[in-house]
């Protein structure tokens, strides 16, 4: 199976720099998401600081659950 995306450059540039460097964008991601864990888990947070983290975290994999995006890399 093959898909071919196709953009009419340079009006759609935006678009395609999505699509080449969605892998990158997902990378990113897990990695922040990753990141938010350690911290919640590994140090020594004042309360305020644990919950913005755990907020920050929560909220960014409640918005990759609503896109569909997949948090496992």
């Amino acid at each position: 199976m093959k898909a071919t995306l196709t953009f009419n450059l340079p009006d759609e540039g935006h678009e395609y720099t999505d699509a080449v460097n969605g892998s990158k964008m997902r990378s990113i991601l897990w990695d922040v998401d990753q990141w938010l864990r350690a911290k919640l888990k590994y140090e020594e947070l004042s309360d305020g600081q644990y919950d913005a983290f755990k907020e920050t975290r929560d909220h960014l994999r409640t918005l990759l659950i609503e896109d569909n995006i997949d948090q496992e890399k």
